[in-house]
């Protein structure tokens, strides 16, 4: 055991090779191109190479080939054990972040999008409707916010979805001191899996990757499909774990 934490810690005793992992957290469960780590963390290829092998080998990353292509994706049951040996085993429970506990509460839920001006507001109006007395539900975009066009709004209304109280937000108003403690965290999109900031509270982080080229319907169709599946799930009642994989479900 000794040994498997030791080896891990030296793989991330490196601050390009933390962001790797940090990169590979972030697009879980999606698996990420070497090229494409590359390009977003500029580091060339010779040097990446070298990096992701200490990953795996350390266990911390496991690597897939399509093609000619090799892709990467984090190990999270590595890591649940290494946070396990180290919080555990290592400091006997001393120094856990402080996380909501269970119990009848109201948990509060944020959707991250780009601008905060489209999907993010969709499924905003989505889960208020599907789970809106377990969630209090809100929205925001890790670029400035936009103004929300008619059609979206138009869309939601049609679709029976309350639209009054949908507006865009940056994402800065939930890092405020006085900001709500949230519970889950649900970033959509590409933009806005990569920008995901650190939260206080250490809530529930997961991406859904969002198709290109859908349109209005399709896309309020496939956030109503992943919603749906997350609602069924009781916060209440669920663990941590639980409520992780329900929201890392099938992309």
């Amino acid at each position: 055991m000794d040994h498997d934490i030791v080896l891990a810690f030296a793989a991330l005793a490196h601050p390009v090779r933390l962001r790797i992992l940090r990169l590979l957290v972030r697009r879980y469960p999606l698996a990420v191109p070497a090229g494409e780590i590359g390009l977003e963390l500029s580091v060339k290829p010779s040097t990446l190479s070298g990096y992701l092998a200490q990953l795996a080998e350390a266990g911390l990353i496991v690597q897939d080939r399509r093609g000619t292509s090799l892709r990467y994706r984090v190990a999270p049951a590595r890591i649940e054990r290494l946070n396990a040996a180290w919080i555990k085993d290592v400091c006997l429970g001393r120094g856990l972040p402080p996380v909501p506990a269970n119990g009848a509460r109201v948990y509060n839920l944020l959707f991250l999008g780009r601008g905060n001006a489209g999907p993010s507001l969709m499924a905003e109006a989505l889960m208020r409707d599907r789970a809106g007395a377990r969630y209090e539900v809100f929205s925001a975009g890790v670029a400035p916010s936009s103004e929300v066009p008619a059609g979206w709004l138009g869309v939601l209304r049609r679709s029976g979805l309350d639209a009054d109280l949908l507006w865009a937000k940056p994402v800065a108003e939930f890092l405020a001191p006085d900001a709500p403690r949230l519970d889950i965290v649900i970033a959509l999109g590409a933009t806005a899996r990569r920008q995901v900031p650190v939260f206080d509270g250490l809530p529930v982080v997961s991406g859904w990757g969002l198709p290109a080229g859908l349109s209005d319907g399709a896309l309020l169709a496939r956030l109503d499909e992943r919603i749906a599946a997350f609602a069924q799930l009781d916060p209440r009642r669920a663990t941590r774990a639980q409520m992780q994989a329900a929201l890392d479900g099938p992309p």
